[in-house]
């Protein structure tokens, strides 16, 4: 019920006259009534800052009309506009006004839904951030550069990069005003998603429409390129960005220093350090870390033991980072006296150490079978606080199934699996290996009993992977078992387990059971994809016979398939599928020649041509040429 127009004059009238400074009479009305307080708040719009040192002198909670009601006075008023992002910023802590029983109270204000949207995006809620822009563009409300490159941003550091695509496409078809800062939101999203193709079509964009390129663009787009090794591209952007008067920062000669020490380039780095210096840049610890880092992964310690003085000489004391880079250097020589005097250096100089320094030396401890130091460090690394990640657990077991104490082995897988981490194909076969070295490869059976009688399930991943590693061994009966097992316990095994299956009968000279396999494979129509058949072809490169073979029957049952391409088996041993125009390595172009089948993916390299034709290949069981 709307609330008597006497009423509201006469709060409205004490206001004005300053007559609740008293035992505030009205207080307990509007408590009363939250209708009352925002009809008093919309008729003391003309007086934004008295309604807004009414609304202040109530004693809190604030009803959420009145607050709404208050923003809506307040946003006409420029003055008060970082009063009015205030207030929002709270109520949308508060209440979840991204909610279509909310937002369309606020999208008929010209600007509260940019504010929000910006609000969402920089509190880390991307989500709800792209629940407000739905909203707006069904109402044809569009968004101020800022909220739309806030948004941009939230969604790169989410990794929601075909999202960030979408939304920017929207964008420009909305009419949102592309600024520099949009479009470097959007460059920093096709860093994220390392799509170089993307980014310089948007400098073409950017140049076509006047918009300036600024050193923030420059830096991202020469990062991106770096980080592709596309190290000749990243200097062109860096000649260009000095011709446009636009000066090379820190950032921009550490992104190409470590472009080019990523590709052992060390020497031509070393050079740009020079460079950098004539160009009156000071090199800070990120440049000098990482040609450190550089020239030790070049194999060079002496010159990045140098660099290193060069840096303490500047009056820069290496941090932990640089140290770990020479700590990993030296474990790698097993120079571990070396070691021990760099760890002592870093006690003095009060560097604290981070996970990689802990993780470095146990992996170098296990590589040499010194289980005893390795869990020393362990225990250290729990003492000062660190948390024991994957690296950690699989070096570890690794480091015991090298040592042959495979009791210790599991009680470091189980560990692993009671910090949250799931043991891959690798930690899986080293125990699965080191069973089998000792002759007991009936024990692998009993692995999934002990991990459920510690209470960690086995699931699907567990039985895939034994399975494929008693199979790489050759115990093809006991993989049954387990396969077996698996099926029991309602575990439906996926297209790998039943390849990997079908490959081990046909090695062992089993056709039949491959055949049933395959068989099985068709009815619960399981195709084996290109993912799945590069890691047949390197797990079983030394069984080409044994591949040709389950290639061959697969295509007969229609169990290959390919992305963007089609495949058949044309009879008389020629397979054929339909592909873009290819050329193999040699740079030779292969169409409708004849040969051995051969369907790695990475010898046909799809180069984009237009025209589509029929390659064609001998289907036999001979190794390829």
């Amino acid at each position: 019920m709307a609330p008597p127009p006497a009423g509201v004059e006469a709060v409205c009238a004490a206001v004005i006259k300053s007559t609740l400074t008293q035992p505030h009479n009205h207080h307990h009305l509007l408590a009363a009534s939250p209708s009352l307080l925002a009809a008093v708040l919309h008729r003391l719009s003309p007086l934004p800052s008295t309604a807004l040192a009414f609304f202040r002198s109530l004693p809190p909670p604030h009803p959420l009309d009145a607050s709404l009601a208050l923003l809506r006075l307040l946003a006409p008023h420029p003055r008060h506009h970082p009063t009015a992002r205030s207030l929002l910023r709270d109520l949308s802590l508060r209440h979840p006004l991204s909610s279509p029983l909310f937002l369309p109270s606020l999208l008929a204000d010209p600007h509260l839904p940019s504010w929000l949207l910006l609000l969402l995006s920089q509190s880390a809620r991307p989500h709800d951030a792209l629940r407000v822009f739905d909203h707006m563009r069904a109402r044809e409300v569009v968004p101020d550069a800022h909220a739309s490159s806030a948004l941009l941003t939230a969604l790169a550091k989410s990794r929601m990069t075909a999202t960030a695509r979408k939304v920017f496409d929207q964008m420009t078809r909305a009419g949102v005003a592309m600024n520099t800062h949009v479009y470097n939101a959007m460059l920093h999203v096709c860093l994220k998603a390392g799509d170089a193709a993307l980014a310089e079509s948007l400098m073409t964009r950017m140049d076509a429409a006047g918009v300036p390129l600024d050193r923030f663009s420059f830096n991202t787009v020469i990062a991106l390129y770096c980080r592709k090794g596309m190290q000749y591209e990243a200097m062109c952007v860096r000649e260009r960005m000095e011709n446009q008067g636009v000066k090379a920062d820190v950032v921009t000669w550490n992104s190409l220093i470590h472009g080019l020490c990523k590709e052992r380039r060390v020497k031509e780095a070393s050079q740009l350090l020079r460079e950098m210096a004539m160009e009156g840049v000071a090199p800070d610890h990120v440049t000098y870390t990482t040609l450190v880092d550089g020239y030790c992964r070049a194999g060079d310690l002496e010159e990045a033991v140098k660099l290193r003085g060069e840096m303490e000489a500047m009056g820069m004391l290496p941090g932990v980072a640089t140290y770990n880079a020479i700590l990993r250097k030296l474990c790698e020589d097993g120079k571990m006296k070396e070691v021990n005097v760099l760890l002592n250096e870093m006690d003095e100089r009060k560097v604290q150490a981070d996970h990689v320094t802990c993780n470095t030396l146990i992996n170098a401890y296990c590589k040499r079978g010194d289980m005893t130091s390795a869990l020393k460090v362990k225990r250290r690394m729990m003492e000062s606080g660190l948390q024991l990640d994957q690296f950690t657990y699989k070096a570890l077991v690794h480091g015991f199934c090298k040592a042959k104490e495979l009791d210790e082995a599991k009680e470091a897988l189980f560990e692993m699996m009671g910090a949250g981490f799931s043991p891959n194909y690798s930690v899986l076969s080293w125990i699965v290996d080191g069973l089998c070295n000792k002759n007991n490869a009936v024990a692998v059976l009993a692995i999934p009993d002990e991990l459920m009688k510690r209470g960690f399930p086995p699931d699907k991943a567990v039985y895939r992977s034994l399975i494929r590693r008693l199979c790489k061994k050759g115990f093809i009966d006991l993989a049954g078992n387990v396969f077996n097992e698996m099926q029991g316990k309602g575990l439906e095994a996926d297209c790998l387990v039943y390849a990997t299956l079908a490959c081990a009968y046909l090695t062992a000279g089993k056709p039949v059971a491959a055949l049933d396999i395959l068989n099985e494979m068709a009815k619960k129509q399981l195709y084996i994809t290109p993912q799945i058949y590069n890691c047949m072809c390197t797990s079983y490169a030394d069984e080409k016979g044994s591949l040709n073979m389950l290639w061959v029957h697969a295509i007969e049952r229609g169990l290959i398939t390919k992305n963007k391409s089609s495949c058949k088996f044309a009879g008389d041993g020629v397979l054929q599928f339909q592909t873009k125009q290819c050329r193999c390595d040699q740079k030779k172009t292969w169409e409708g020649r004849s040969g051995c089948l051969r369907l790695d993916y990475e010898f046909l390299r799809l180069r984009g041509a237009a025209s589509r034709t029929w390659i064609i290949f001998m289907a036999t069981h001979e190794h390829y040429s």
